[in-house]
């Protein structure tokens, strides 16, 4: 992912659009980098920022909990700081955009020795083979097609340091919104972290990890009928893991900065990322516990980017659901397509990932631009 900068135009029917761009945690490196995105936004009419502050387990902001970035090389200013303090200059809204779970990415691993992999390793997720995410290295990531070195959200110490991260950010910055990341399991075959196997275990009375034996005749004492039903309680164990993160970082919100905005990017099909990362963002959003969500619908098949967009119509307010589409992977002209569809299919919010492309060819976003011309004028 990445983070998010906001364009607001004028209203499409009866609601105001509103433009987002995702803007990655490398254009916070230097002031000249963060004054080139602030000048962006300004020029182009942008309201919010969206700024990638936690990115692998480590802060572009002071802290007591998170490490430094290593490229900052331990530099006083503070890049969060300076963001806010430009941005509000010009009006502009700033949300702390932060990866959640994934922790780390890169074989070599951090330099600091207090970062949190190295501080609590036994934090990591777990996979169903019983292969810890610590022990694999990025070629293996890319054979699974994950993305790196998870946290285990079953382990209530994470969740205790995710809040904590979150309300120190929200507690010493006067911040428009927070952005949660990474918010699910890397796949459908983690968390198997013993805790949470344990946990699940005083529930139900099983080990979850019995529940992945493909031949069901060895189960032992188990009906069919009770290996499904226990299947579907170990879902919703760690789908629930999940959404009380979720619900716990709402109420700490609210007590510590309640007019902050609180915002989840999320897999864009509802029923993929519910079933498949546990990440059962429709029932955050009924539950309002979100203010609203980002799908990362990235696919440049203009078909299926709209087949995405129709399953999200049933009982959801279009402006709490964000459209986000791909620049990185496509043309101008087909991501124009994809933000017409979308204005079409009225959601008015559309988010485009990412700002590193719109540095590159600065007539990009220009042309991104006739599709909401287009939109007034019907």
């Amino acid at each position: 992912m990445t983070a998010l900068l906001v364009f607001s135009l004028t209203a499409i029917g009866q609601t105001q659009s509103r433009i987002g761009l995702w803007v990655v945690r490398d254009q916070l490196y230097s002031k000249e980098k963060i004054e080139t995105f602030i000048d962006f936004a300004v020029q182009n009419e942008i309201q919010d920022l969206f700024v990638q502050v936690r990115g692998r387990g480590d802060a572009f902001y002071r802290s007591n909990i998170v490490v430094g970035n290593e490229n900052l090389n331990n530099s006083s200013w503070d890049p969060l700081e300076y963001t806010l303090n430009r941005a509000h200059q010009h009006g502009l809204r700033v949300h702390a955009w932060i990866n959640v779970f994934l922790l780390w990415s890169a074989d070599q691993k951090p330099k600091n020795e207090k970062h949190l992999l190295y501080q609590h390793p036994e934090w990591c997720a777990v996979d169903a083979d019983g292969v810890k995410d610590i022990q694999r290295h990025s070629a293996d990531f890319n054979n699974i097609g994950t993305e790196g070195i998870y946290l285990s959200p079953l382990v209530p110490e994470v969740h205790e340091y995710i809040i904590g991260v979150i309300r120190e950010l929200a507690a010493n910055y006067a911040l428009d919104g927070v952005h949660l990341d990474y918010v699910r399991y890397a796949k459908n075959c983690y968390d198997y972290h013993p805790v949470g196997r344990l946990r699940f275990r005083q529930q139900s009375g099983v080990d979850p990890l019995l529940l992945t034996i493909s031949d069901r005749s060895l189960y032992k004492g188990l009906e069919l009928a009770e290996i499904d039903s226990l299947t579907l309680e170990w879902d919703n164990f760690r789908r629930n893991a999940i959404s009380d993160l979720i619900q716990n970082s709402r109420k700490m919100l609210k007590e510590t900065r309640p007019t902050t905005l609180l915002s989840a990017a999320v897999k864009p099909d509802p029923e993929e990322a519910r079933k498949h990362f546990f990440q059962d963002w429709q029932s955050w959003l009924k539950q309002d516990w979100l203010d609203f969500v980002v799908l990362m619908n990235y696919t440049r098949d203009s078909e299926q980017f709209e087949r995405i967009l129709k399953k999200c119509n049933s009982n959801q307010r279009k402006d709490k659901v964000w459209v986000g589409i791909g620049v990185y992977n496509q043309s101008r002209y087909d991501a124009m397509t994809k933000a017409l569809i979308t204005l079409n299919n009225q959601f008015p919010n559309v988010v485009f990932f990412s700002f590193d492309t719109f540095l590159k060819d600065p007539q990009y976003f220009t042309t991104l631009r006739k599709a909401f011309e287009i939109a007034r004028l019907r």
